[in-house]
C-alpha cells in the first residue's frame, strides 16, 4: 500500500476538486467505509481508495494521514476512508422494463435527494429520473444521505420527450399537495411515481402527463411534510 502524506500532492489536489460538481464529469468522490463498500459491490469503476488504516486488496490503496483526509473530505469529521469512481452511466432504454419508477421534479436539497433514493431502494423501485433542475445525484452529501443505497438503483436525469416515451408503457401518478384522492389502489401496471419541490410542486409539463393524482391525508391541521418523508409514505404505500 502506497503512502501520501503531503496536502499538496498532486494526485491529492486532483481528488479535493472532486468536491465541485463542475469537475464531476467522469469521476465521483465516495466518502465513508458504507458508501465506499456499496460502489465495490456494486462493481464501480473504482480509480483510487485512500484510507487512514485499512488495505483494500485489489485496488490503487493509498495510505495517507488524518491531514490529507480531511483535505479531500467534505465533511467536518472525515471519514476513515475515501474512494474516487467512474460515474455508472445509464440510458433511457434501460428504464423500459421496469414496474415502479420514481421521477424528481427540481429538487434542490441533496439531503433529500439522497433520503428518497435510500427509501426508493428500500420500497421497490427499480429506476429515479430526475427532471428540470435537480440537484447532482453524485454531490458527496446526497450520496450521504441515500446511505450508499444509490449504488443499488439506476439514476438517470432525463428531458421532457424522453419522459413523454413512458406514456406507452407505464402510468403517470402525480403526487399534490390537494387532491380529492386521499388512497391509491395499488395495481400491477407498470408506474411512474412523480414528486415536485416542496415549495412549487410538479410542473405544469409533468402534470399534464399524470395520469392519476395522490395525496397524503394528514390531520391536526398540519399543512405539508418533509417531501423525503412524504416520498417514503407514499413509496411505503405503493409497495403493498
Amino acid at each position: 500500500m502506497k503512502e501520501i502524506t503531503s496536502t499538496s500532492n498532486n494526485l491529492i489536489k486532483e481528488v479535493a476538486k472532486l468536491q465541485q460538481k463542475k469537475y464531476r464529469n467522469e469521476l465521483i468522490l465516495i466518502e465513508g467505509k458504507k458508501a465506499v463498500d456499496e460502489a465495490i459491490n456494486a462493481k464501480l469503476e473504482i480509480k483510487y481508495i485512500f484510507t487512514l488504516k485499512d488495505d483494500y486488496q485489489n485496488y490503487d490503496t493509498y495510505l495517507v494521514t488524518e491531514a490529507v483526509m480531511k483535505k479531500i473530505s467534505t465533511t467536518e469529521s472525515p471519514a476513515n476512508v475515501v474512494c474516487v469512481a467512474k460515474k455508472p452511466i445509464y440510458k433511457t432504454a434501460d428504464f423500459y422494463n421496469f414496474s415502479k419508477i420514481v421521477l424528481l421534479d427540481n429538487i434542490k436539497d441533496s439531503g433529500n435527494l439522497g433520503t428518497i433514493i435510500r427509501a426508493s431502494c428500500a420500497f421497490g423501485v427499480e429506476g429515479i429520473f430526475l427532471f428540470g433542475d435537480t440537484t447532482d445525484e453524485f454531490s458527496p452529501k446526497t450520496i450521504r444521505s441515500s446511505a450508499g443505497n444509490m449504488f443499488k438503483i439506476p439514476i438517470l436525469k432525463v428531458n421532457l420527450a424522453e419522459i413523454k416515451e413512458f406514456k406507452k408503457t407505464h402510468k403517470f401518478l402525480a403526487t399534490v399537495c390537494h387532491s380529492n384522492k386521499f388512497e391509491y389502489k395499488n395495481t400491477k401496471e407498470n408506474m411512474i411515481v412523480m414528486f415536485g419541490s416542496e415549495a412549487d410542486g410538479l410542473c405544469k409539463d409533468l402534470l399534464n402527463l399524470s395520469d392519476d393524482t395522490i395525496t397524503i391525508k394528514m390531520k391536526n391541521r398540519v399543512e405539508s411534510l418533509n417531501l423525503a418523508l412524504s416520498a417514503g409514505i407514499i413509496l411505503y404505500e405503493l409497495q403493498k
